[in-house]
């Protein structure tokens, strides 16, 4: 029997970094019985996700699993904390989307991540003047430090309004992203995938009710 073929990496339509690694597991509101799916598995699919995501080089792809390779057991306890992350992001996000008030202990994981990242981040020329940098040769944590980054550069920011959670297909969907259009109208993740099977439903719909008999 063949192997059952992975599914693509996941299109990034969060809009910020942190809001598209919360939506590496999905569907956020499954059918009962059914599990949602995870993009990033292991560590290695983790860095794999980064360099998707335009968050690691591929140079640095290569060396943090070189680095994985050789030593297994931290790059499965990094890969325990970045679902951590992804959870305190989820929860923080998904709260604030729904104009309740986040967690505290997610709160305190993001914070602790972000702190983590500071400490070993730089201040370095950029071509718009100074940004915050890491080394280019960093250790197995550093994977999370540019999504830890975001979250609290999200969270910071006048874009919180703009938060919201695909309703999806009859609710399955559950991602979140950030509503960039003009008067903040945007229903869904995207216009591809969930917003087009919605109103293809719609219109099915219609068909079957000028249809049916009178």
């Amino acid at each position: 029997m063949p192997a059952t073929a992975r599914p693509a990496l996941p299109a990034l339509v969060g809009g910020r970094a942190c809001l598209d690694f919360a939506n590496t597991l999905g569907p956020r509101r499954p059918d009962p019985g059914m599990e949602p799916h995870d993009y990033t598995p292991s560590y290695r699919e983790l860095v794999a996700w980064s360099v998707h995501a335009g968050l690691l080089t591929s140079g640095q792809q290569h060396r943090l699993a070189a680095a994985a390779e050789a030593d297994p057991e931290g790059a499965a306890a990094v890969h325990r904390d970045a679902r951590r992350l992804r959870e305190a992001i989820y929860q923080t996000f998904a709260a604030l989307a729904h104009g309740q008030q986040a967690p505290r202990a997610a709160l305190a994981m993001i914070e602790d991540a972000y702190l983590e990242a500071l400490r070993n981040g730089h201040l370095r020329p950029v071509p718009a003047g100074l940004d915050w940098r890491w080394p280019d040769r960093g250790p197995l944590e550093q994977v999370l430090w540019p999504i830890a980054r975001s979250a609290v550069d999200l969270a910071v920011s006048d874009r919180l309004a703009r938060i919201k959670q695909c309703p999806g297909d009859e609710g399955q969907c559950g991602w979140l992203f950030v509503d960039t259009s003009k008067n903040a109208t945007r229903l869904w993740c995207s216009m591809g995938t969930c917003g087009s099977r919605v109103k293809s439903q719609r219109q099915a719909a219609r068909l079957r009710a000028a249809r049916a008999p009178r």
